[in-house]
């Protein structure tokens, strides 16, 4: 179903692109204006540290509209915060629909059918939307790194990706006139999972659902090893005691086979730790589901797991099959997000 939802086409996103700096240096190949000065534009490199940063950003735009800061280019306005640590934030400002150019390929191979393409769109524009609205009074919306949805800028851009956001301008995902959270992730292992289990949300739409992912990943499975003196020192940083590792095993799953928690035995006794903080602890690449089946062996502990990712919401290679075997991107996003309705920013 398509109707409209109250919001602006030209919405503006705020992106968290590089924090904690203690200089910033942004460069142009035509020029850099600053807000609210009379500069011309003349100068093609700004070299900016916390001092000359007072209490109100500094907001600087090319003239060409491409501003270079670490190697990437970026549209729109880079605003420069002093933090109250002393060192500096950089935000990009920027129209929504130009944010989502930068995201669709960081997210998904550009080769990939256009229907996964524009499937993933809607969903990052949606996910994008969600962050604004609950962003509160922080002075971004966004993270351009995986903690949010990658970002990278200009750079970013491939031709598919591009016209996957432009044939769906606009369009988002809602559940009774609301933004969703329209989680994704790489691969679900066959099975999508509950959000209310990973993370205590109980919405409808992020229930899990059955996938087929798992007939086209080439790397679905995976076995990691870790020694124990590493999840030893990777939990004490979280605040468990588990000195001396001498068992672990697998507390609890959920319907969909994902662990719950990870009981250890240590020399200080019994701890149990969520899955997935587990995951967090030890790095989510090194780790890259909590799908997974554990033991001990010679002083390292066995991961043998498939999937990649937290398991909720939309399956990016999951979608990948579906629009290869002729779905549009509104029947995958309707088979991820059960009872969602499409509509589109007016």
């Amino acid at each position: 179903m398509l109707s409209s939802l109250s919001a602006s086409a030209s919405e503006n996103i705020r992106v968290a692109i590089s924090d904690n700096q203690k200089a910033v240096s942004l460069k142009s190949s035509t020029g850099l204006l600053i807000a609210g000065t009379p500069s011309a534009g003349h100068q093609k490199l700004l070299r900016i540290k916390p001092a000359s940063v007072g209490g109100k950003p500094l907001r600087i735009r090319s003239t060409d509209g491409f501003t270079q800061l670490n190697g990437k280019r970026y549209r729109g306005w880079v605003e420069i915060r002093k933090k109250k640590n002393g060192l500096l934030l950089v935000v990009n400002d920027l129209d929504l629909e130009q944010y989502l150019r930068g995201v669709i390929a960081a997210e998904v191979p550009p080769d990939w059918e256009l229907e996964a393409l524009k499937a993933q769109a809607v969903a990052s524009r949606t996910y994008a939307l969600y962050e604004k609205r609950t962003a509160g009074k922080r002075p971004y919306h966004i993270l351009a790194t995986v903690t949010s949805q990658v970002y990278n800028g200009v750079n970013g851009e491939q031709v598919n990706a591009v016209r996957a956001v432009k044939e769906t301008n606009g369009l988002i995902l809602t559940y009774q006139g609301k933004v969703i959270p329209a989680f994704y992730h790489a691969n679900c292992g066959g099975h999508t999972e509950n959000a209310s289990l990973m993370w205590g949300i109980d919405e409808p739409y992020l229930k899990g659902v059955d996938c087929e992912c798992q007939d086209i990943l080439k790397d679905g499975l995976w076995e990691k090893r870790v020694s124990v003196s590493h999840i030893s020192d990777a939990l004490r940083r979280q605040g468990y005691r588990v000195d001396d590792i001498l068992e672990m095993s697998i507390a609890g799953i959920t319907p969909a086979g994902r662990v719950k928690n990870v009981t250890i035995l240590s020399a200080r006794g019994t701890t149990t730790v969520p899955a997935e903080t587990l995951r967090a602890a030890l790095g989510n690449t090194e780790i890259p589901s909590v799908f997974f089946e554990l033991e001990l062996s010679e002083g390292e502990a066995v991961f043998s797991g498939r999937g990649r990712g937290h398991g909720v919401g939309l399956c990016q290679w999951g979608a990948k099959e579906m629009a290869g075997k002729g779905h549009d991107f509104k029947s995958i996003l309707s088979h991820y997000y059960p009872g969602t309705f499409l509509e589109r920013m007016d």
